[in-house]
């Protein structure tokens, strides 16, 4: 998440100054949303280690999480604008500064409507269903894997 959110800010910054235009966001919310990023991106590694410890194909659950990420999240977003702020991906986009909808392709882009879940909220959205995966996964998990 640090290495990533380097990059992009280096890069971006480096866009901007080298066309003249002026840098408008202070020093306090490129550390939030560096902190966003980093919580965003390790939170999301939970999930991640959670559901490949519930699901054994590998392949599954890569294609799975592009598909609900890319695809499903934006038309579930798309179709209830109510529940979009609390769907994983956008709330791990939001806690990164990325406004309610701009992350998101067809049905859920442009969903302006609802306000972005609060970091503490998206935080704790985030951790609360990595954990229940982890608590799935682990119940399933470790009776499969006893010998």
């Amino acid at each position: 998440g640090l290495a990533g959110y380097a990059v992009a800010c280096t890069v971006g910054l480096s866009f901007t100054a080298a066309k003249g235009y002026p840098v408008v966001i202070g020093a306090g919310t490129f550390f939030d949303w560096g902190a966003g990023h980093l919580i965003g991106g390790a939170l999301l590694g939970v999930i991640g280690v959670a559901v490949g410890s519930l699901v054994r194909s590998q392949l599954a659950v890569v294609i799975g999480a592009f598909v609900w990420s890319i695809i499903l999240e934006s038309l579930v977003g798309g179709l209830f604008p109510s529940v979009h702020p609390y769907l994983p991906y956008t709330a791990a986009t939001t806690l990164a500064g990325t406004a309610l909808g701009v992350a998101s392709f067809g049905a859920g882009s442009g969903a302006s409507s609802v306000t972005p879940l609060p970091f503490a909220a998206a935080t704790a959205l985030l951790l609360a269903i990595g954990v229940a995966v982890a608590a799935i996964a682990a119940r399933t998990t470790v009776r499969r894997d006893i010998t």
